[in-house]
């Protein structure tokens, strides 16, 4: 099996063969008590549910590392992946070493036939990372949070099959035309929108993204919450137009 499914946000589940692998999983209503957002959409699957090979927290900010969803999480069930500062943050929650593993920008992990590599992004977070993910010869590009940056079509050089980037142009996120920029730049065949949907107060209608994307040639996917999407259904989609 090699699918995805949208946990809301910038969270994603992937199924890589016999490997799972979580990035950024959001499933509480914690930032209603920091910023007063209140979630809109229900959760998806329960924290104490996790199970994963990898579970990735690209930065230290609650919607992407929340201290809710992984204090609920089964420490002996998961492994759990970031760089430095959300280390630092894990252990602070009573996550165990032997359960921590870096990845920082440059890093790389190993998960069965999966290879993970960091990537830099330029977010208000001190040390925020985007995450390639390269299984069977197929390349998924994680921006997880950042500002446009000319330096990540850098990333297309290791040949981008999927872009996954956050559109909602606030609290230090590209907009939607800086997105379709970068997804232009890279290049790349598919182009996934999200972190949108999550809070009323930091959202966008993904139509105005796939309009910036009008007339590229790279396919559009908007991504159904909590639904499981093939990946390689999904590109023979594109190819087909």
């Amino acid at each position: 099996m090699f699918t995805f499914k949208w946990l809301g946000q910038g969270g994603f589940e992937l199924t890589l063969g016999d490997k799972r692998v979580i990035i950024d999983p959001y499933l509480s209503d914690s930032v209603i008590k920091l910023d007063g957002f209140a979630r809109l959409l229900p959760l998806p699957v329960k924290p104490e549910e996790l199970s994963s090979d990898l579970l990735i927290t690209t930065h230290d900010h609650m919607d992407h590392l929340d201290p809710d969803t992984l204090c609920a999480t089964d420490f002996s069930r998961n492994t759990y992946a970031g760089p430095e500062d959300c280390l630092r943050h894990m252990r602070e929650l009573g996550i165990p070493e032997s359960r921590l593993k870096r990845l920082g920008a440059g890093d790389v992990l190993h998960v069965g036939e999966a290879r993970l590599m960091g990537v830099p992004a330029v977010h208000t977070a001190p040390e925020a990372i985007g995450v390639v993910v390269e299984y069977r010869g197929v390349r998924l590009y994680f921006t997880g949070d950042t500002l446009y940056d000319a330096r990540l079509a850098e990333v297309g050089a290791l040949g981008i099959d999927v872009l996954f980037v956050c559109i909602n142009g606030r609290l230090g996120n590209m907009e939607h035309g800086e997105a379709a920029r970068l997804a232009r730049e890279l290049p790349c065949r598919v182009v996934v929108p999200n972190h949108y949907g999550m809070f009323a107060e930091n959202t966008i209608d993904p139509a105005v993204f796939e309009a910036d994307m009008a007339g590229s040639g790279i396919y559009v996917h908007r991504p159904e919450f909590n639904v499981t999407t093939e990946l390689y259904e999904l590109l023979r989609r594109a190819e087909n137009g």
